[in-house]
């Protein structure tokens, strides 16, 4: 099979990610504690701050060793064949379609979501995910040489409003 397009990621990269958001919340907690002038409410906020900041970093830590450790990959594919999209986080955004059973792609803005849709010959609507930082454009253009007659977004960096 030949492949027009091919994105994988590690789960390693998003632990890296997960370590990087702990020291961001420990700086804004810090942050916080040094520069909020001293009041009832500023007291009221260093209560929940201290209960919520380190049950937050412990998730946190936790989460990030686990796809360490575990480290598969995300894995987008578009053969002349099959579009195929392998998430080890999530089932739901996990598929394999003929590219010729494709009709469209769909990518909507409503209030503050955003979707990425597909719909397929047997009229069902599968939600690609925006987790992860594949190239849309390059995407479409493979998805467009498998097959022509697919009706993609005019510009893969624009959201339709609804």
């Amino acid at each position: 099979m030949n492949e027009l397009y091919r994105y994988e990621s590690r789960q390693r990269r998003t632990s890296m990610i997960l370590l990087l958001n702990m020291i961001v919340l420990l700086v804004m907690y810090l942050a916080a504690r040094t520069f909020l002038a001293p009041s009832e409410e500023r007291e009221q906020l260093l209560y929940w701050l201290n209960i919520v900041t380190p049950v937050v970093e412990v998730c946190l830590l936790v989460l990030a060793i686990y796809l360490w450790i575990r480290n598969q990959t995300f894995r987008m594919v578009v053969t002349e064949e099959v579009f195929e999209v392998f998430d080890p986080l999530s089932r739901t955004f996990s598929f394999s379609v003929p590219v010729n059973e494709i009709i469209e792609i769909k990518q909507t803005h409503k209030r503050d979501f955003s979707s990425i849709m597909m719909q397929t010959t047997a009229d069902d609507w599968i939600q690609i995910t925006q987790n992860y930082h594949y190239n849309r454009t390059k995407l479409y253009a493979a998805l467009a040489k498998a097959n022509p007659d697919i009706s993609l977004p005019k510009n893969a960096w624009r959201f339709k409003k609804v």
